[in-house]
């Protein structure tokens, strides 16, 4: 280190030992200087940015430059030249001497700018590729620039025809401004009007500009990825992958199954090795050894998953753990994504297929996802990757989030953003009054459409911009809770949601641990197009969640099935790591461009009095005139499950009496319409509200 240190210094200072240096390293000595220090670092502490291909690139270019500073003096042939033809030093001219008696001058400068590119390639880990197709897009750009003169030049012919174009132009305006002098001040007296306006007249130009949102972050600066973490890389041993190429051919053969391994893809942390078997040999017969195959390969049984055949080919995929995973970490994910960033209006970070391509996805085309999943399976890892994407790539004016949290530990890093439109909530009762304040939203916004004349918010954003009308997204990270708590009046709303709001820019993330059909009920699979199915316990709820088996064999730590209406087949991938530090990273960057200053919609979680809900529990005001009702009641919710027989029991009446009273009940949304033999589902949690309410009608009729 203190050799390099000298020789990095020597071509500024002057003393005995740095002339040395000068003289027989040049003005490359510096160079020099970087490659020792960068070695010594190397040899004590062994950090990733001292890597063995840095050091060789630095090594290329020190040894490169030596030569380059020499290639200008006209005759190497003696030790005594001035300070300026000595910049390679007594090396770079030996060197020079050797390169150009063996290629002659064109060739060594050639060869000379071919290592340069090679060295620098090493140091900053471009590709060669990149680097040059950029070289050829510069020439390119200039033979364009050198066209575009040219027909410029050649257009000098027909200026006379523009002018008359413009002349034209000019007339026109003229006759326009003639013939409606008078709109101008029409304009003004529509400006006027009432805010009610009768939507068969035409509404005036400036009235639908008035509409969309202002920007409120114009300067917004996004967080950049080196606030993440830094990923963590496993070499991958070709003997191991090739030793279980042999196993599996030969424990099929052993079957009867004659096949050959043609392709093995090593994912992050599977590897799939692609199969071909003779013509006649049934698929389901590969299927029926899963164990098998785990027992020779001494993989876990529930982790061998077979894929037959893989999509677009002939051949059929045995998946297996990766000795030696690498898991995808969030900033390969976010560089990616930068890089690319103009591709998607809503990107959403999935991670690395099994072959290693990154999967990242557009939510406009989605555009909504249910996320399902047991419990450690990367399910909340999963939301806080999209949610992070979201985040870096987009400014408040853009995105605009609601996000529910039962659990109150999992989104509680969120608050405080301007992404928000209201804090987190954690309250199961506040949901049902956002999810009707988001319904009420998209009505409006589907009028705002109606009056630009434009059909879906991507049209919308290339007439008057995305600020005008963010994209709001909806997470709710476990909806079971919600659903028992809240029931049928959440699902009509999730389900009205998810109908309706692709075309105004308001997609939903359903998240839950419980992939059961109470849960994820048919109305909500059939508009809810994306799946991210992590691991669960069960082929059943594999069936719920992806329609088909094969979510109960994934492996965990962020391993899952994604499927979506463009890709119909499940596509088996490793989901992006984003740890806690990184989204503490990210909000604190955001925090610190705003301070304190957040202001919030109160109105989306109170309660939105519309007279066309007729779903919230309660909103029948004709109770029963029954002394019992309030009784009744109280034993339905207690027991969380309601039927004549339980109220005959338990209040001892007869049956005639006790059908009335679940009518009743029914009516004032306590209970859930009737499922067969099975009883019905209490939509209420607590009494409170609906005897208060009753309690004022019994009041107000005594009044009277």
């Amino acid at each position: 280190m203190l050799v390099g240190a000298a020789c990095l210094v020597a071509p500024f200072l002057e003393a005995i030992l740095l002339d040395y240096i000068t003289k027989y390293l040049g003005f490359a000595s510096s160079l020099w200087g970087i490659f020792l220090i960068f070695l010594s670092v190397r040899l004590i502490w062994k950090p990733e940015f001292t890597s063995n291909q840095i050091l060789t690139g630095l090594l290329i270019l020190a040894l490169n430059s030596n030569v380059f500073f020499s290639f200008w003096v006209l005759e190497p042939q003696t030790w005594e030249y001035s300070r300026e033809e000595m910049a390679g030093g007594v090396l770079g001219i030996r060197l020079h001497e050797i390169l150009s008696e063996t290629l002659s001058l064109p060739i060594e400068f050639i060869f000379l700018i071919i290592l340069y590119i090679v060295g620098i390639s090493l140091c900053t880990g471009i590709k060669l590729e990149q680097i040059t197709n950029g070289i050829s897009e510069f020439f390119a750009n200039r033979e364009i620039e050198d066209s575009e003169k040219d027909e410029k030049d050649s257009e000098l012919t027909i200026e006379g025809y523009e002018e008359e174009t413009e002349e034209e132009e000019k007339k026109d305006e003229q006759d326009i401004q003639q013939i409606q002098p008078e709109n101008e001040n029409g304009h003004e007296e529509k400006t006027k009007t009432p805010e009610y306006i009768d939507e068969s007249t035409p509404v005036p130009e400036k009235e639908e500009k008035e509409t969309p949102d202002s920007p409120s972050f114009e300067n917004w600066k996004f967080p950049p990825a080196h606030l993440l973490q830094n990923p963590v890389k496993q070499k991958q041993d070709k003997k191991i992958h090739e030793r279980n190429a042999a196993i599996i051919e030969k424990t099929l053969e052993s079957f009867n199954v004659n096949s050959k391994v043609t392709n093995i893809s090593i994912g992050p942390t599977v590897v799939q090795y692609a199969l071909s078997i003779t013509v006649g040999t049934k698929v389901a017969k590969v299927k029926t050894l899963t164990n098998d195959l785990a027992l020779a390969l001494a993989a876990p049984a529930s982790a061998v998953r077979v894929e037959a055949p893989i999509p677009g080919t002939s051949l059929i995929g045995v998946e297996i753990p990766n000795p030696t995973p690498n898991f995808v970490y969030a900033k390969e994910m976010i560089t990616e994504l930068l890089n690319s960033e103009r591709k998607y209006e809503l990107p959403l970070i999935l991670g690395k297929d099994i072959s290693g391509k990154t999967e990242i996805r557009d939510m406009v085309d989605l555009p909504h996802l249910l996320v399902a999943g047991a419990t450690g399976t990367g399910k909340s890892v999963g939301i806080n990757s999209i949610l992070l994407g979201l985040l870096m790539t987009k400014s408040p004016d853009e995105l605009k989030l609601i996000l529910v949290d039962p659990k109150m530990v999992e989104m509680s890093l969120y608050g405080g953003i301007p992404h928000l439109y209201t804090p987190v909530i954690v309250d199961m009762e506040l949901v049902s009054n956002a999810l009707k304040w988001a319904t009420q939203e998209m009505s409006r916004r589907y009028r705002m459409l109606k009056q630009a004349k434009v059909k879906k918010i991507t049209e919308y954003h290339e007439k008057e911009g995305k600020e005008s009308m963010p994209y709001i997204v909806i997470v709710i990270d476990e909806m079971a809770d919600l659903m028992l708590n809240s029931g049928i009046d959440v699902e009509s709303k999730i389900v009205r949601l998810a109908q309706m709001s692709r075309a105004v820019g308001i997609p939903l993330i359903l998240a839950t641990q419980r992939p059961s059909v109470n849960v994820v009920t048919g109305l909500i699979k059939a508009n809810v197009p994306g799946r991210m199915a992590f691991n669960v316990t069960t082929g059943v709820d594999s069936r719920v969640v992806i329609d088909q088996m094969g979510a109960e064999t994934l492996l965990g730590k962020g391993d899952m099935l994604f499927k979506s209406a463009v890709s119909p087949r499940p596509i088996r991938i490793q989901g992006a790591f984003t740890e806690t530090k990184d989204i503490e990273s990210v909000i604190n960057f955001i925090k610190e461009q705003i301070g304190d200053d957040i202001e919030y919609l109160e109105d989306i979680t109170q309660p939105q009095n519309n007279g066309d809900d007729n779903n919230s529990p309660g909103s029948d005001t004709s109770y029963s005139k029954d002394p019992l009702f309030k009784d009744a009641l109280n034993v339905v919710v207690n027991s969380q499950k309601g039927s004549a027989s339980l109220l005959q029991r338990k209040l001892r009446i007869g049956y005639n009496r006790a059908a009335s009273l679940i009518d009743d009940l029914e009516k004032a949304q306590a209970l859930g319409p009737p499922e067969g033999s099975a009883p019905r589902r209490v939509l209420i949690s607590n009494t409170e509200t609906l005897l208060k309410e009753e309690d004022t009608h019994e009041s107000e009729e005594k009044q009277e």
